[in-house]
């Protein structure tokens, strides 16, 4: 792990509004080329499908899950997603037809998992890149969380009734379990000589900088829990937001207890506090 100075972040594909669109991309391939398609994009409406093809110099290709039908909501945000992302995608193609000969092709690669399924919730994540030249690849993150009972999409800030509240309790805690993990990780690289105090203060500067509580900053988001109850929340930092780009994504799980009195009334029976500190177990 390397935290040089608090650098700017890589371009991060984050387009994490719940869009309803369901179109399936730019109506013409780039380049006059034409793309041979795997699976089309109509195709991949039906469940577990993709939606994939290739042409000059780039491919793309887009898994999505299998959903329930009476979750109509989640499916057209996950195939709205995916057509702006793949819109840009295309757009980019199109743009670049100067580029020489055995220059490295262009794709997306783009991946929807049922990530935590509840009493109350089920989550989704969606994850992959998408290469249109420079170093590397940029990431794509985003995930979208749908409640059961009245087939909404919700976003963090839809879970309390004071989301500045929840943020600052979130950011608190992600900002502690992050930075236990780095200076872990630091104190067994470089030891405990003299470089190590300057890389700390590197580190606490882009974990508090990434964790800052905003809503941006924890966009990312998954309802913890399996069939039962939910436990608590995940929050996914893509790469580049709290450390550098080679640590990759960091996840922090941050258990109910830590925000369940902010909770909406509707929302507080859905997740389950583990009450140790009383000794009575969970409730």
């Amino acid at each position: 792990m390397s935290f040089a100075p608090f650098a700017p972040r890589a371009r991060i594909v984050l387009v994490v509004a719940l869009v309803a669109a369901t179109g399936a991309g730019c109506g013409r391939q780039p380049n006059g080329a034409t793309a041979q398609p795997i699976a089309s994009a109509a195709a991949a409406e039906s469940a577990g499908a993709e939606d994939a093809g290739r042409g000059e110099g780039y491919s793309f290709r887009i898994r999505y899950p299998e959903l329930d039908p009476r979750w109509p909501a989640l499916t057209r945000a996950l195939h709205g997603f995916a057509a702006e992302n793949k819109r840009e995608f295309l757009g980019f193609v199109e743009a670049d037809d100067g580029r020489p000969a055995g220059a490295s092709p262009y794709w997306l690669n783009l991946d929807f998992a049922v990530a935590r399924r509840t009493a109350d919730f089920v989550s989704v994540l969606a994850s992959g890149g998408m290469f249109t030249g420079g170093a590397h690849g940029m990431p794509i993150s985003a995930s979208f969380n749908l409640h059961l009972a009245d087939g909404r999409l919700v976003e963090l800030g839809d879970l309390f009734d004071d989301p500045r509240a929840a943020l600052a309790a979130l950011s608190e805690e992600c900002r502690r379990q992050l930075e236990g993990r780095f200076e872990a990780n630091l104190r067994e690289q470089i030891g405990e000589g003299k470089a190590l105090a300057p890389a700390l203060e590197r580190m606490r500067d882009w974990v508090a900088r990434g964790t800052e509580p905003v809503a941006r900053n924890f966009a990312v988001f998954l309802i913890d829990g399996l069939d039962g109850k939910a436990i608590g929340l995940t929050v996914i930092f893509p790469p580049y937001q709290v450390a550098s780009y080679a640590d990759g994504e960091q996840q922090v799980e941050v258990p109910a207890k830590v925000f369940h009195a902010l909770l909406k009334p509707e929302y507080r029976d859905a997740f389950l506090i583990d009450s140790e500190a009383d000794g009575r177990g969970a409730r």
